[in-house]
């Protein structure tokens, strides 16, 4: 504890002060507990073996527990499910538990470690990195197409469309709206979890809005085609969220790794 002899004599000296009765006594050349200070050292002891307890309980679960993170079912679908193996076979020894929803869930309450997130950075109270930009595209089958001319955002409306059940394109209403078009009015749409939308959009469901890094294959190989595309703010995009402080050692790995994939293959 890095406590001198004397300094230990002195805080004995003043709690026998404080307890009025002497808790230790000399005995040849060393220091013995008296009956009372026995007494008081040995309930003392079972209070610190308790503490000791916790400590390696609290520090044994945040080893052993798994990596828990939090992100939109479209991020982990086209985005980290294609790449997961890599880190999996970095790190087999770090057990992840991904919660692929919607809803965006508060980090300190439900025991988080990291959240990933798509907007402009705006959460106070919390350490945020951006990780990539993201901008949207209006894309289709061309097989939706062929008979139909599409000069106009106008011309949308003319098919069907395919939605995020949780609808949160925020760009994708703004830019409707500065172009005449009434979201709501248009009753020819289907609704799906985000990360089935791909997949409906390529089978000819309808016209859908896509992050654009995330179709540009699709486009290049022919099975999308690329309507409109719709700019945002520079500052939007997909960001990393967890809380400040130190950072437990599963989770420094996973950053570096996901920081790294980033880098080295851009989206």
């Amino acid at each position: 504890m890095n406590v001198t002899h004397a300094a230990v004599a002195q805080q004995i000296k003043r709690l026998e002060e404080w307890f009025g009765i002497t808790l230790t006594q000399r005995e040849g050349r060393g220091v013995v507990p008296t009956e009372a200070g026995f007494r008081l050292g040995s309930e003392l002891g079972k209070s610190f073996d308790i503490i000791d307890d916790a400590v390696k309980d609290l520090k044994d679960s945040t080893t052993d527990r798994p990596l828990r993170i939090t992100m939109t079912p479209t991020f982990v679908n086209f985005w980290l499910m294609p790449r997961l193996s890599d880190f999996r076979k970095q790190h087999p020894d770090v057990e992840i538990l991904l919660n692929a929803n919607s809803e965006v869930v508060d980090l300190r309450r439900d025991d988080y470690d990291l959240a990933i997130r798509y907007g402009t950075g705006n959460w106070s109270g919390f350490q945020v990195e951006k990780l990539m930009p993201s901008y949207t595209s209006i894309v289709v089958s061309p097989e939706l197409i062929k008979d139909i001319q599409i000069n106009s955002p106008k011309d949308l409306t003319k098919l069907p469309w395919v939605c995020d059940i949780d609808d949160r394109h925020s760009e994708w209403h703004f830019w409707l709206k500065h172009h005449d078009i009434d979201f709501h009015a248009h009753h020819a749409k289907i609704h799906l979890s985000g990360y089935l939308t791909k997949d409906a959009i390529r089978d000819g469901q309808g016209l859908g809005v896509l992050p654009s890094n995330w179709v540009q294959d699709d486009i290049k190989s022919g099975q999308l085609v690329e309507l409109f595309s719709l700019t945002g703010n520079e500052n939007t995009g997909y960001h990393l969220v967890f809380k400040q402080g130190i950072i437990p050692p599963h989770l420094k790995k996973f950053l570096t790794w996901i920081r790294k994939q980033n880098k080295d293959s851009p989206v």
